[in-house]
């Protein structure tokens, strides 16, 4: 005897050709469900937005102006008339800042940034009204002093009833690319999209309209999501998950009202951008969606602590396939110098304290979050391999709508 499990997926490819198109369904079921009558569903997504939260630096933030990287501080050092043929010939201002890219990284300050002198960087340290989430997964905006590294003690005591406070913009918040509208905007929407890092979510719980607890499922993709003749993302394109376990993030929540929270877990999710190979990581995350019934939208933030050496790797040696660094150029490109960011991480960290030498280990950061409904392929269901399980947006595996069927 094996189990036949009859998912919404099949429902809804034989429930006409209305609707969306061959899918037969329509934006009430656009969060996944074709409405069988039962009180459970799994709703499917793909990420079509995944942002570091960025307010903008308000008056008085940055009272020494904006971080400059390696091209603006080799200006910055010459007289006004020095600068000028490096200002009318780009070539020659390269050449002047030669190697951007290094043969031995140990002569390298962004692959080996802790080698160098901190130059120092500007960063917000006044008190400043920051969007934070708490423990519940509710948000707020309080005004507060930068935040402290506590104690391990103190971090294991509370790290349950942690407020998320978004510390990474105190380090970012002066430098030009982390604006809103940056490049640091643009290079995330467009790694979200393009395969770099695509993010395939699934939610298992109560059916359209219930309230109840819920499972989360996070999956990395290399499948691109799909864009429309507007370039807007499509919906019920087909993501299979990657087959890597370590790119499987399950966490535990709640549905109350259309809103998920989640407690708090660890995401490791793939992210390759050009040459780069890295992950995302993020410790102690918390979700936050709104589920809009009516187009199916899923939208909100997930919280969470970056891990200190993943954002030395990811952020500040970006080392491509080869191990060699681009970190030079794209400090340049935002405006900071690595040696700069990599010891203002370390002063404003947040989050997960050595028991052995008091540093932090991570830093608060918080990440708007917006996804359209999507067809899930996720993992083996059986562990012999003997079946597998369709999930997404219209893939609900129903439980309570479980077929049993002998084969001989």
């Amino acid at each position: 005897m094996r189990t036949v499990r009859i998912t919404a997926a099949l429902l809804a490819l034989t429930s006409g050709m209305s609707g969306l198109g061959i899918l037969g369904v329509n934006a009430a079921h656009a969060a996944g469900i074709v409405d069988t009558g039962v009180s459970k569903q799994t709703r499917g997504y793909v990420l079509t937005q995944l942002r570091f939260v960025t307010p903008g630096a308000g008056p008085g933030d940055c009272p020494s102006g904006f971080n400059e990287g390696y091209s603006q501080r080799f200006l910055s050092a010459l007289a006004p008339e020095e600068r000028k043929p490096y200002e009318a010939d780009p070539k020659l201002l390269q050449q002047a800042l030669a190697p951007w890219y290094y043969d031995n990284p140990e002569q390298d300050p962004c692959a080996n940034p802790e080698a160098f002198s901190d130059p120092g960087m500007h960063t917000i340290d006044r008190p400043l009204a920051l969007q934070r989430m708490a423990p519940d997964g509710s948000l707020s905006v309080q005004e507060l002093p930068p935040g402290q590294c506590p104690t391990a003690d103190a971090f294991a005591a509370m790290v349950e009833q942690r407020t998320i406070d978004n510390q990474y913009w105190r380090v970012m918040g002066c430098v030009r690319g982390y604006q809103p509208g940056g490049i640091v905007e643009a290079f995330s929407d467009s790694g979200i999209l393009d395969g770099s890092m695509t993010i395939v979510l699934e939610i298992d719980g109560p059916a359209s309209g219930g309230n109840g607890d819920v499972e989360v499922r996070l999956y990395s993709s290399e499948q691109p999501v799909t864009i429309g003749t507007d370039g807007a993302p499509l919906p019920f394109a087909t993501f299979p998950a990657v087959p890597e376990q370590r790119f499987h993030n399950v966490a535990r929540g709640r549905l109350q009202d259309g809103v998920l929270t989640t407690e708090r877990f660890d995401l490791r999710l793939i992210r390759a951008a050009q040459r780069m190979d890295s992950e995302y990581y993020l410790r102690d995350a918390r979700l936050r969606l709104e589920l809009d019934p009516e187009t199916g939208v899923a939208s909100g933030y997930v919280g969470g602590y970056s891990d200190l050496e993943w954002l030395a790797h990811a952020e500040i040696r970006i080392q491509d396939r080869t191990g060699r660094s681009s970190g030079k150029p794209a400090a340049d490109a935002h405006g900071y110098t690595c040696p700069g960011k990599y010891y203002a991480i370390q002063r404003l960290a947040d989050g997960h304290p050595d028991p052995q030498t008091g540093q932090c280990r991570s830093i608060s950061v918080l990440h708007s979050v917006r996804a359209v409904p999507a067809f899930v392929l996720g993992p083996e269901a059986s562990p012999d391999g003997d079946s597998t399980t369709s999930h997404g947006a219209a893939t609900a595996q129903l439980e309570s709508n479980t077929a049993q069927q002998d084969t001989p």
